[in-house]
């Protein structure tokens, strides 16, 4: 048997209803804060290491009879001496390779059903969307990851070219890398800084672009085909983006409630929507896809029916907690204001985004 298993392996069993138990030996605080999640339920113990190393004995607690055991921890290093244990005592155990970084960063891309070339790229750990849009031999890519090296392999495999990466808004949750992979296949960058007016009607590759500024200023939505709107972090499938992460939420606020009741409201309901993010496992329909049509969204999302533009903005207020203060270093490199080195980025990274204002989630908190 392994000894270790990668990521993509535990959530292809997780996903799939096998039976196993996930023993996570991070601290307490850690394992509060963020948690391997999959689209059925896992079996979880949390245990901290140095409970381990100060009393060897408490291995012969974890029960041998809920499946295989794989252990987890930060980076992979100190579960791998707890699987070590474990199997030393009989129990079939294994390491979960690269840990929770290895979980925050990994990529599941999935065929949008009903398109023809579009695939959505989504990173299970952090709740992050991106995309992939095919025209023959061109590729566009769009709201990239940090490791770009997962798109070059991905598009290369389907044996078209990068052309263009958009990124939809400067993003605050993780570090964009739109312009590294734009730069290395000589492709064109498209990110708004400011408003998003300057990219308005913009056509590429059967792709037009629409300025829906709210979450952010320069906030935009990619149409594709008729048929799919990429709408970044305006509309999501269960809540809308929030706008209050430049610190405006009144002026942001105001933005957001116009692009959803003017400029979004002369679209389809047949769209389907294609978010940048999402909030939980359960947005994740049985085809694996992150979506919704957008006339089901009208009917079930609350800040949608919102026709007042000072109720929406008390709404806002009334929906937001405050987000990680690591979001305005992150924004900051995204602008360009700010490098940083490759581990320090996995680090600020760890942790599901916090991208959603929702009206229906702070009321399930409340009560």
């Amino acid at each position: 048997m392994s000894t270790a298993i990668a990521v993509a392996d535990l959530l292809r069993k997780i996903d799939a209803g096998e039976r196993l138990l996930l023993l996570d030996v991070r601290n307490a605080e850690e394992f509060e804060r963020w948690r391997v999640e999959g689209r059925r339920p896992v079996e979880t113990i949390h245990r901290p290491y140095f409970d381990f190393i100060e009393d060897e004995s408490l291995v012969d607690a974890i029960p041998r009879d809920r499946g295989p055991i794989y252990a987890i921890c930060a980076k992979g290093d100190s579960s791998d001496l707890i699987a070590d244990m474990l199997r030393e005592r009989g129990a079939e155990a294994s390491n979960v390779a690269g840990g929770m970084i290895a979980y925050g960063e990994y990529l599941q891309p999935v065929h949008v059903p009903e398109s023809r070339e579009i695939w959505q790229l989504n990173r299970r750990g952090k709740g992050c969307l991106s995309y992939v849009i095919r025209s023959g031999d061109d590729a566009i890519v769009v709201d990239p990851s940090r490791n770009i090296g997962e798109y070059d392999q991905f598009v290369k495999d389907l044996g078209a070219d990068i052309v263009a990466v958009f990124d939809t808004h400067v993003h605050a949750d993780h570090i964009s890398g739109g312009p590294l992979l734009a730069g290395r296949h000589g492709a064109q960058y498209f990110v708004s800084k400011g408003k998003g007016d300057m990219l308005d009607g913009e056509e590429l590759l059967g792709v037009r672009v629409f300025s829906t500024p709210g979450h952010t200023p320069g906030s935009i939505s990619l149409l594709v085909g008729e048929r799919f709107l990429i709408t970044g972090d305006t509309i999501f499938v269960d809540s809308v983006g929030r706008p209050d992460l430049g610190g405006q939420v009144v002026q942001w606020g105001k933005m957001l409630f116009h692009t959803l009741t003017e400029r979004v409201a002369n679209f389809s309901d047949d769209l389907v929507i294609l978010p940048a993010h999402y909030a939980s496992v359960s947005e994740i329909d049985d085809q694996g896809i992150v979506r919704g049509r957008l006339g089901h969204l009208r009917r079930t999302v609350p800040e949608l029916q919102i026709r007042s533009e000072p109720e929406f903005i008390d709404a806002m207020k009334k929906a937001l907690k405050t987000p990680p203060a690591i979001y305005e270093q992150i924004i900051r490199v995204n602008l360009g204001a700010l490098t940083v080195e490759d581990e320090k980025a996995s680090e600020w990274e760890l942790g599901k985004n916090q991208c959603a204002a929702s009206v229906k989630r702070a009321a399930e908190v409340v009560s």
